[in-house]
């Protein structure tokens, strides 16, 4: 990446390069973050922290964690492994959790998920950002190759496990994942759309009619699939909703904002929060 992608910004005195598509991935996620200042933040797989330190300066109280300590000068650092079994942090819980392009490296997706939850203060507001393995123009890629862009070809086995992206899921896996770990889905959205993207809207009619009949309408005999509760189909018209979005059809990356559910069996709230890239 080249400096003519990255610009100066300036962390309680000190001047970074940031790279635009991160300003434009990180403006989203403050956004999604609670309102109250301040709020007890925890980054995981932060790298050098440069969002967590923009954190902080604002007057968060932010942990981060690596798998291998960074040292990053002035903040609260933890070295962990998110795929181990099973792990404290001091400081828990936490008001919000920002796992940023990290769950495509773990193991264990539900595994990781359920940390998180455990790790929450109830009603606390998970942040998850990860490759969008099904915008249109990755899903033509896997037509023709069976490989989606952001995982282009097999992964070269002399690499250490999760250095790449070994779990590189759409968003209805992700959906199951996180209401399944006891979270609620409030918004959905992308970062970075870019004006190419969308010229493969040309094919959203027939996306539309082709998704809405498989997700809402197709009788399958299966129980795993039934569509004949009010329930089911809620959330089957909520998926199919977030699939025909724009940034899901177009967008590079998915980012979601969910809530530890407060309770359990708790009405379930499912809001669309889309982003207007027109």
């Amino acid at each position: 990446m080249g400096k003519s992608n990255r610009v100066t910004i300036e962390i309680a005195g000190k001047k970074i390069l940031k790279h635009i598509r991160d300003i434009a991935k990180d403006g989203v996620i403050k956004k999604m973050l609670p309102a109250k200042t301040p709020s007890k933040i925890l980054e995981t797989s932060a790298g050098e922290g440069i969002l967590a330190l923009e954190l902080q300066a604002s007057g968060h109280d932010v942990t981060i964690t690596n798998f291998a300590q960074t040292g990053v000068d002035g903040l609260h650092e933890i070295k962990l492994d998110l795929n181990a079994a099973d792990y404290e942090i001091e400081n828990a819980p936490f008001d919000a959790i920002i796992s940023r392009e990290v769950i495509e490296h773990i193991e264990s997706v539900p595994h990781t998920l359920r940390m998180f939850h455990k790790l929450l203060a109830p009603g606390g507001t998970l942040i998850l950002t990860f490759p969008n393995r099904l915008c249109l123009r990755s899903r033509f890629y896997h037509f023709l190759t069976g490989f989606y862009r952001g995982m282009p070809s097999p992964i070269n086995l002399e690499l250490p496990m999760g250095e790449e992206h070994i779990n590189l899921i759409g968003y209805p896996e992700m959906d199951y994942f996180l209401r399944k770990t006891g979270f609620n889905i409030e918004e959905v959205t992308s970062s970075e759309i870019k004006k190419s993207d969308k010229a493969w809207l040309i094919f959203k009619p027939l996306i539309w009619l082709a998704t809405t009949f498989f997700i809402l309408l197709h009788k399958k005999n299966r129980e795993g699939y039934e569509k004949a509760t009010q329930a089911q189909r809620k959330a089957n018209a909520f998926v199919r909703d977030v699939l025909l979005s724009t940034p899901v059809l177009c967008g590079k990356d998915i980012i979601i904002k969910a809530t530890r559910e407060i309770k359990k069996g708790a009405p379930e709230r499912m809001r669309l929060f889309l982003f207007n890239y027109d």
